[in-house]
């Protein structure tokens, strides 16, 4: 929405046509250009020369000779996870028939899981871009080869990973799978490749090495006996081995074999028993490894994440962004047992083994394991039922997902070298003849450079002009083109346009995730119109044309829901301490200093006068509107630039016309309808705009009806469904909602022609009505605050996710006094920076319980709107630092307010302490901590955040 207002701006500003040329410079422009082809043509000619001179270059070659010098050099494991649906899933887990036949612990979409963000998020390394992994490429490596996974559960998990990367790359009749006890085999016939996985979970030999019976009470291993698994690998090309989580249960070591009466057991400690076993492991590749042709992989641990005591992977949602986070269950001491033992056989035996440090990445990762969302081999229990984070998975990864990821890492790392080669380079004397090529190319380019430049001096207009050809063009296609027709694409690339978390402007009935919403999809939404491509919101240039300019929005929470957005995309690109906000009344103001601009925000949600004016206290049970009267309002905002105006939800009421003022004892009331009540309305509107607006310098836009989403039915959901549990826009072109009323537009498109044609007066109509109609899933639903309790039935989520005004029997109050299903605006991560979030009313209300005692001489002074509209005024408190400085900042200050005034009371209220928290008799929900400095008192109230 944003977009076409700032696109509508550029056509025309203060009265003046933009970007518009005269026929002289037309004309000028066409010799340019002229000039310009004929050294274009020159140069055409001169590299079709150079490249016919240089035919044996083959840039293919050298491209891929630069990616992979440049990958050689890349720590692929340092790195962040982007989230990407344009390149992930790399295949689509329905169609791989090894995620359900062999491992359903990876099925988690199977299991009913609906989250599927997971789905999405591309490991982005520092250093380098990652090529797309290209399953054919992979699959002409191991032409004639074998390839081998050796360990755990994990490992298998990657197993069926590749096979999966790989599988649709071969026909269904040219691959054969075999199962043989621990052994279970992929062959590609085409390429006469096989993948293997082995269970082996200890590697050498242990009473836990039946692959589907391996659940012993007591496990025992022979720490260096490993010949029985490894007589099934040695002939491998490539060995893919993994080995931890089953060393930190409690191993008992057998010295002799498993047959023998005198075998001895003995316990030597976890770490010690990994490394005796990891000794045995690189010993016999030591002896038996073919140096010249096999290839050898260790992968680092895999992650187990846990949060709080008895919480876990259940529920999560999203990859940690803490780039420091390591997780608990992972062991740097056994990690270094794993780097000694590789370093030992690369320095000391000559046997080249890789370490796939895959653990830093997957610690993000904590909401990519199945959790809850697999196959149970046993019948849960009653107790496992009622509490689903005690048998949630934690361990292993939903498919597709990470160890896509590590499998990647491999198809590059086997990439460097291959059957004792290297790959792609070539021999000394090619480089040399590549080296006269490539000197050869590099002199003609530079007299093609000088020839460039010398045409470009001889038309040095023509770079200027070029970029006003551009700007023309694409101004001239977006005036032409019709916004509002189009669809909704998703895109992760461009979308969202600014991080919700930085924006200090977000409004509790607009901060979704910040109330719980997990499911994210509605940030990524671009709209794409049918007739051209919107340009990328440029937020400095829209403060440039702002520059010595006032905007101001007018109208219901709607509007202000639009005017939040604005200044969120906008306060990215301005310094604090360049910019301010001001509250006065109904009007709220952004002001951005540098560049004099004022964006403002003034509640009038029916336009005229009515006895819903006050922007905080508008909840009345009868609505009166004096239809006739619009200059208390307008005399606010009349020396605006550009005026934004919306109204349309609250004329949808019962409204009661009053003719007359309100404090009139002769005033009349009658009711008129609602079409006819909103028709007064708007021509009171427009007469007010055609007698006192500048049309030299004023632009106005009205934006057309906002859609709810209340009625389930209309798309097909049963009666009584509306907004609440949608996840995806509505695909269909021709959908149209109930709730919105043709009629009622058409009021507005009269209105507005009228002004147009009759006034002389330039009205745009902001029709994002159709375009909005899609977004079922884009409202807040019940991830907003309630400014009133919730009752038993208003809990039932339906119920109090309704997005119109109901009244109930008693007609004394609102289902929440507004509708709820607001555009959801783009708050990622944090809390959005403001005091109000942090100490609602309710908790100021109880903390200062005496305040407004009789016997308090500072009665009626402290209140909670009071304080909010003071901390506003001074930027800094409360919003700065982190969550927990902004807290101890906050309750340092009504500590002290509470020890200087008591609240009123006689004395401070006494604590009672419960180990190192303490809370109060009243059970006020925040911790208080309590300090003795020289026998006085002093209450420190942190506050705990509101979960």
């Amino acid at each position: 929405m944003m977009a076409y207002f700032n696109k509508l701006k550029t056509e025309k500003m203060n009265g003046r046509p933009l970007l518009l040329w005269s026929s002289w410079n037309n004309k000028v422009m066409g010799i340019q250009l002229t000039i310009q082809l004929l050294v274009a043509l020159i140069t055409a000619v001169l590299v079709i020369t150079t490249l016919s001179l240089s035919r044996a270059i083959r840039p293919k070659e050298i491209g891929e000779k630069i990616q992979l010098t440049s990958l050689s050099r890349c720590n692929f494991f340092t790195g962040k996870w982007v989230f990407d649906n344009q390149s992930r899933p790399l295949y689509n887990g329905s169609n791989c028939s090894f995620i359900s036949f062999l491992d359903d612990g990876m099925a988690c979409q199977n299991y009913g899981r609906k989250d599927l963000d997971y789905l999405y998020w591309k490991w982005q390394p520092h250093d380098c871009d990652l090529p797309r992994f290209n399953a054919t490429a992979m699959l002409e490596k191991l032409r004639n080869k074998r390839l081998v996974y050796v360990g755990d559960s994990l490992n298998r998990n990657q197993w069926v990973s590749l096979v999966c990367m790989l599988e649709s790359s071969i026909h269904t009749h040219l691959k054969q799978v075999h199962f043989n006890g621990s052994l279970v085999t992929l062959k590609a016939i085409e390429y006469n490749a096989t993948i293997d996985f082995y269970w082996a979970p200890l590697l050498v030999e242990s009473n836990c090495d039946d692959a589907w019976h391996h659940r012993v009470k007591d496990r025992v291993l022979r720490v260096d006996s490993i010949e029985k698994h490894a007589r099934f690998w040695v002939d491998a090309d490539v060995l893919v081995f993994n080995s931890y989580l089953w060393w930190r249960l409690d191993l008992t070591v057998l010295w002799g074999s498993f047959e023998s009466a005198d075998a001895k057991y003995e316990q030597l400690g976890m770490v010690r028993t990994y490394e005796l076993g990891l000794q045995t492991w690189a010993d016999w590749l030591d002896t038996h490894v073919n140096r010249t042709k096999t290839r050898v992989f260790f992968v680092s641990m895999g992650e187990e994440w846990g949060k709080a005591e008895g919480e876990n992977c259940y529920n999560e949602t999203e990859p940690i962004s803490n780039a420091e986070y390591w997780g608990s269950e992972s062991s740097p001491g056994m990690m270094r047992l794993v780097e000694a033992a590789i370093k030992k056989l690369n320095e000391k035996s000559g046997v080249k083994a890789d370490l796939l440090n895959i653990t830093q990445l997957s610690e993000y990762r904590k909401e990519a394991h199945p959790s809850i969302y697999r196959k149970h081999w046993d019948p849960l229990s009653k107790e496992q039922l009622e509490n689903p984070s005690s048998y949630a998975d934690c361990t292993h990864w939903c498919l597709p997902g990470v160890p896509d990821v590590w499998n990647h890492f491999l198809s590059l790392k086997k990439q460097r070298k291959m059957n004792g080669r290297p790959v792609l380079f070539g021999s000394s004397l090619k480089n040399k003849g590549m080296g006269i090529q490539l000197s050869f190319q590099l002199l003609v380019a530079i007299i093609t450079a000088v020839l460039v430049l010398t045409a470009l001096s001889m038309s040095r207009g023509i770079s200027q002009a070029s970029k006003l050809v551009e700007k023309q063009t694409q101004i001239s296609s977006l005036s032409s083109c019709n916004f509002y027709s189009g669809k909704w694409v998703f895109d992760n690339q461009s979308r969202p346009l600014y991080n919700g978390t930085n924006c200090s402007f977000m409004d509790d009935g607009m901060a979704c995730q910040k109330f719980g919403r997990k499911n994210l999809k509605y940030l990524y939404w671009k709209w794409q119109p049918n007739d051209c491509d919107l340009p990328r919101f440029n937020a400095t240039a829209m403060l440039e044309k702002l520059r010595n300019k006032r905007v101001v929005y007018v109208g219901d929470s709607l509007n202000r829901n639009q005017w939040v957005s604005m200044v969120c995309i906008l306060e990215s690109e301005i310094p604090i301490h360049l910019k301010y906000v001001n509250y006065n009344g109904s009007l709220v103001t952004f002001k951005a200093i540098e560049y004099n601009a004022t964006i403002d925000f003034y509640w009038a949600p029916l336009l005229v006068e009515s006895n819903c004016d006050d922007p905080s206290y508008h909840r009345v049970e009868e609505r009166i509107v004096r239809i006739d009267s619009i200059e208390k309002h307008a005399r606010i905002w009349k020396d605006a630039d550009v005026l934004v105006f919306n109204s349309y939800l609250w004329w949808r009421l019962n409204l009661k016309v009053l003719w007359g003022s309100f404090e009139s004892a002769n005033a009349k009331y009658e009711y008129l309808g609602m079409l006819r009540t909103y028709e007064l309305g708007l021509q009171t509107w427009a007469d007010w705009l055609d007698t006192h607006v500048n049309r030299t310098k004023t632009r106005v836009f009205f934006v057309s009806l906002s859609p709810t989403h209340n009625r389930g039915e209309d798309w097909g959901k049963a009666n009584g469904q509306n907004c609440y549990d949608e996840t995806e826009p509505i695909s269909n072109r021709e959908y149209w909602g109930s709730d919105s009323d043709p009629e009622m537009m058409k009021l507005v498109e009269v209105a507005i022609k009228k002004l147009n044609e009759k006034s002389g007066f330039k009205v745009e109509l902001l029709n994002i009505t159709q375009l909005s109609e899609y977004r079922k899933e884009g409202h807040s639903s019940i991830y907003r605050k309630h400014w009133d309790p919730l009752t038993k039935e208003q809990l039932q989520p339906y119920h109090h996710s309704q997005i119109i005004l109901v009244k109930t029997k008693s007609r004394t109050k609102l289902c929440f006094g507004e509708w709820f299903c607001f555009v959801c605006l783009s708050l990622r991560g944090a809390l959005a920076q403001d005091v109000g979030v942090l100490i609602s009313k309710d908790i100021f209300e109880r903390m200062l319980l005496h305040r407004n005692d009789a016997n308090c001489n500072g009665k009626g002074f402290y209140t909670y709107d009071a304080f909010i509209t003071a901390a506003r005024s001074f930027g800094a408190f409360g919003t700065t630092g982190n969550t927990n400085t902004r807290k101890k900042e906050i309750a340092a200050f009504l500590a002290q307010t509470s020890l200087e005034t008591t609240g009123g009371g006689q004395q401070l209220r006494m604590v009672h302490f419960h180990g190192d928290i303490a809370s109060s008799k009243n059970e006020v929900p925040h911790q208080i901590t309590v300090l003795q400095i020289n026998s006085g008192l002093v209450l420190l109230m942190l506050l705990q955040m509101i979960q």
